[in-house]
């Protein structure tokens, strides 16, 4: 019979290896646009070569502009949860009698869980956008089946990668604690102290969700007066830098925020 460490163990390695054959499945796939047909969806005619050159100008320019947005929210988020995991430490202390080591578990916990979350966000924003070009690739073979695989296997990629990651994290995190709490009788106040990573990993997700869907929002009513209303340009047309940024705050908040 399995024990509980070898299935974690084996739960968190099968996730994160299915996450990366996704991903290896992805990329794959060359950007090259095969131009439209009678066979697709797409509509138009237009010069392959010229199709191709400018899937992949819009999709540096989503990919670097996502980049900069979150690096830039991630270097406020550092500072916030370090601030915070300093209230947390006193808090958690001051309500537990003064317990050090109860706060700075909890206040560890909390700073492993904002990480874990960070850096699945991370991996999740780019892996959206460098599969968002080749589901758009996708698209114009026959059918739905192509690109509907490359989204969701894109979406497999985040999600196997999130639960992989966060359970052998939250596993290595709870037998480290568990060095300072030996005696069956103290593990409830290991587990107390594991609540923190949940907590770090909400406020991040937080962030970007919020951070990322008033950025888009923005974005989106910006692009919709300024490019339909004042200048006739249709929706999400790439000519207006509007839809660049809404494209990057989706980006950002559906992806990194969830």
């Amino acid at each position: 019979m399995l024990s509980a460490t070898s299935v974690i163990v084996i739960a968190s390695v099968v996730a994160l290896v299915w996450a990366f054959l996704n991903f290896l499945t992805i990329s794959r796939i060359e950007i090259k646009s095969g131009g439209p047909s009678e066979s697709t969806a797409l509509s138009g005619g237009g010069n392959d070569e010229a199709t191709t050159a400018r899937l992949i100008e819009i999709y540096e320019a989503i990919y670097e502009g996502a980049e900069s947005f979150l690096r830039a929210e991630y270097r406020v988020c550092f500072y916030f949860v370090s601030l915070f995991s300093i209230l947390v430490f006193v808090l958690v202390s001051w309500g537990t009698g003064w317990d050090m080591a109860r706060g700075t578990f909890t206040a560890l916990s909390f700073l492993l869980g904002a990480g874990t979350s960070m850096a699945s966000g991370y991996l999740g924003m780019k892996v959206a956008v460098y599969s968002n070009v080749r589901t758009t690739v996708s698209a114009q073979l026959p059918g739905w089946t192509a690109c509907f695989n490359v989204a969701f296997r894109a979406g497999a990629v985040m999600g196997f990668a999130l639960c992989g990651l966060g359970l052998i994290m939250l596993y290595l995190t709870m037998l480290a604690f568990r060095v300072h709490y030996q005696a069956p009788e103290d593990w409830v106040y290991l587990t107390e102290c594991i609540t923190g990573y949940g907590l770090g990993g909400s406020v991040i997700a937080m962030f970007g969700r919020v951070g990322g869907g008033i950025y888009t929002k923005a974005a989106d009513v910006g692009a919709d007066l300024v490019g339909k209303v004042v200048h006739g340009i249709p929706e999400d047309d790439p000519r207006n830098p509007a839809t660049i940024a809404d494209n990057v705050g989706d980006n950002v908040g559906d992806v990194a925020g969830m």
